[in-house]
C-alpha cells in the first residue's frame, strides 16, 4: 500500500509542467519518498549518503543528481533510508538499506512503462548500497555513482553487470580517493564514463557540475 499526496505546478497557460508526489513506500519499513514525473525518457532511483552522519534525500548532491536526471526527462524517485526523516526503522549497516533500495526500485519499475530506461544512482554511502543492489535488479541497466566511499567499503564485483556505469569523483576527496576511483574505473569492462570535479567529498559549490554531467550523458529533455 502506498500513500501519496500530489502537488502540481502550472505555467501561465495552465499547463502542468511539474508533477511531484510525496509517497510512503510500504516494504520491510515505511519509506518516505518523493516522485517527480518526467517526460517518459526513463526513470531513476536516487540513494542518499550515510544516515548516521546526517544523510537524507534532502542532501544537496542528491538534489543535484535529481535535477540532472529531471532535466534529461527522467522520472526521479528519491527516498529516505529506514530510520531517516519520516521513514520507519533504524540503520542496519547496509543490509536493511539494500532491501530499501530494492523496494524503491520495484516501486518505480511498476510505475513506468516497460520500454523506459531504468537507472540507479547513489552518493557516498548511497553509492555503495546502489552498487551492491544493482545485480539484483534485472531491468536497471545504468548505475550512476557519485563519490563511492572506497576508504570505507570495498566495491563489489560488477563483472557480471552488462549495463553502463557512470562515475563522479572529487579531486580532493579523502573518502573517495582519486587513485582508488581511477583504478576501479580502469578495471570496468562495461560501457563507462567518468568525471572528476575539483572538490572535496561534499561537492560544496560544485553541485551544478554533477547535474550538468547527467545531462551530458543522457541529453536534455525536449519536454
Amino acid at each position: 500500500m502506498v500513500f501519496s499526496i500530489e502537488f502540481l505546478v502550472k505555467n501561465y497557460q495552465n499547463k502542468c509542467i511539474v508533477s511531484t508526489k510525496r509517497l510512503v513506500i510500504e516494504a520491510q519499513e515505511s519509506l518516505e519518498a518523493i516522485l517527480h514525473a518526467g517526460s517518459g525518457k526513463g526513470g531513476v532511483v536516487i540513494c542518499h549518503p550515510h544516515p548516521l552522519y546526517g544523510g537524507s534525500m534532502d542532501n544537496s548532491v542528491v538534489e543535484a543528481i535529481e535535477d540532472g536526471f529531471s532535466r534529461a526527462g527522467f522520472t526521479t524517485l528519491k527516498f529516505n533510508f529506514r530510520g531517516v526523516g519520516g521513514s520507519t526503522g533504524r540503520h542496519s549497516e547496509g543490509v536493511g538499506e539494500t532491501a530499501d533500495v530494492l523496494a524503491a526500485c520495484a516501486f518505480l519499475e511498476d510505475k513506468l512503462g516497460k520500454d523506459e530506461l531504468l537507472a540507479l544512482a547513489g552518493y557516498s554511502f548511497g553509492a555503495w548500497v546502489s552498487a551492491n543492489g544493482i545485480l539484483r535488479i534485472s531491468r536497471y541497466v545504468d548505475l550512476f555513482l557519485v563519490a563511492y566511499p572506497f576508504s570505507a567499503y570495498a566495491p563489489p564485483d560488477l563483472e557480471a553487470f552488462q549495463g553502463r556505469i557512470v562515475l563522479v569523483g572529487g579531486s580532493r576527496d579523502d573518502i573517495s580517493p582519486v587513485d582508488d576511483l581511477l583504478s576501479f574505473y580502469k578495471g570496468l569492462e562495461c560501457e563507462k564514463h567518468l568525471k572528476i570535479v575539483p572538490s572535496s567529498h561534499f561537492f560544496d559549490g560544485c553541485e551544478k557540475d554533477i547535474s550538468d554531467f547527467v545531462v551530458d550523458i543522457y541529453g536534455e529533455s525536449e519536454g
